[in-house]
């Protein structure tokens, strides 16, 4: 007996100096809390202050201040601090897209990890520190466009008289000419209105304005390669939309000499690999449109190859981006759905618009008053909770 005792003896302590060399890991260290104003500002001023801002104020939300988003009626609040559930600007972010409340109501909806970000930041109280208007506002004077400059040359009066009697002609025959800043005589032409009512002829007038003509638009026109050919004058041109015209490689060789040309839109048009490849050529071209053209993939990649700066876009992103905003509604409203069928106060069916989170899950209530009666005291009502048999308990 003395001797099984002395081997139990030896075996804890070696199996205590094994412990002390080899100690468990540590507990991972909590996730950080978000930075309102490196991590949400930036959404803010990027996708939201536009519409809900000092300018302008959809809804009579503003998202600029503090004081604005919080004001004193609690009850105009659409952010509830650690309550995202309840929270209704929390709620327009994730509706799908196509739903008329959604925000931002223009352009692409919030990204995943942005949505994911907010709903997060309010969950952790919505902390708004003082230094957060004075951020705010340090962002957007950042985002102020700088001064438009055109280094123009001079003109003398003959060029000048030229040039006021293409503007009137332009006019008379309905394009849009106008002065792309009030302290330049840098012009904008726009002849896309008018759509196939503008031709050859029209083009023939521009090379008057060569001088000051720095951003032209004859997209969804009727001009054909041979009118094309006036391009070529064009030398001040920047800024170039031939989008859905019948232009082909012919026109756009004509844009060769076109040293300032910085945008070119050829989408819909019969622009080729070979065009191209010419185009890419050009000492200050850097976005060029080719979606729905001749071009295929490989020719712009070719084209990339000979001008690193040059962003080519072949639209072919349009899809990809469908099937993730698919795939994230599918899962948003696979997240939002309750976890119940029957109301557990009336034990009626549920209105998917009447739910709350409950340790977890997401409970349904046939109506807003049971929602109510539930939330005020959830442990007279938990145990009626039933949930759908492919529901995890």
């Amino acid at each position: 007996m003395r001797l099984v005792l002395t081997v139990i003896a030896l075996a804890c302590a070696r199996l205590a100096a094994q412990a002390a060399q080899d100690p468990s890991p540590p507990a991972p260290a909590p996730a950080a809390r978000v930075d309102f104003e490196k991590q949400i500002v930036p959404i803010l001023v990027e996708r939201c202050i536009k519409c809900h801002g000092a300018e302008e104020q959809k809804g009579d939300l503003r998202l600029d201040s503090k004081k604005t988003l919080f004001p004193e009626d609690q009850e105009a609040w659409t952010v509830q601090p650690g309550k995202p559930d309840d929270s209704e600007l929390v709620r327009r972010i994730g509706l799908p897209v196509g739903d008329e409340d959604i925000m931002p109501n223009k352009g692409e909806p919030l990204t995943k990890p942005q949505q994911e970000l907010i709903r997060r930041w309010v969950s952790e109280g919505a902390e708004w520190p003082a230094t957060g208007d004075a951020h705010i506002s340090k962002e957007l004077a950042a985002r102020v466009l700088p001064k438009i400059v055109f280094e123009l040359p001079s003109l003398d009066a003959e060029q000048q008289t030229k040039i006021d009697a293409a503007v009137a002609e332009l006019k008379k025959r309905g394009a849009v000419v106008q002065q792309v800043a009030q302290d330049t005589k840098a012009l904008d032409v726009n002849l896309s209105l008018l759509r196939e009512k503008v031709g050859d002829a029209e083009m023939a007038l521009l090379p008057a304005l060569a001088p000051v003509l720095v951003w032209l638009n004859v997209s969804r026109t009727a001009v054909s390669d041979a009118g094309a050919k006036h391009f070529a004058a064009l030398t001040q041109l920047r800024r170039l939309n031939a989008a859905n015209t019948k232009l082909s490689d012919a026109s756009f060789a004509e844009l060769a000499t076109l040293s300032h040309l910085e945008y070119l839109n050829a989408y819909g048009t019969g622009l080729s690999d070979d065009g191209l490849g010419k185009l890419a050529a050009l000492p200050k071209l850097e976005r060029l449109y080719v979606w729905q053209s001749k071009v295929t993939a490989d020719g712009a990649k070719a084209a990339r190859g000979r001008a690193a700066k040059l962003q080519i876009d072949l639209g072919d992103y349009a899809e990809e981006r469908l099937a993730a905003a698919q795939k994230e509604i599918a899962e948003r409203d696979a997240r939002n759905k309750p976890v119940n069928d029957v109301c557990p106060v009336t034990q009626k069916p549920v209105d998917p618009a009447q739910t709350v989170e409950h340790e977890g899950k997401r409970i349904g209530f046939c109506c807003a008053k049971c929602k109510a009666a539930f939330t005020k005291d959830p442990a007279k009502y938990a145990d009626k909770i039933v949930l759908r048999k492919e529901e995890p308990k």
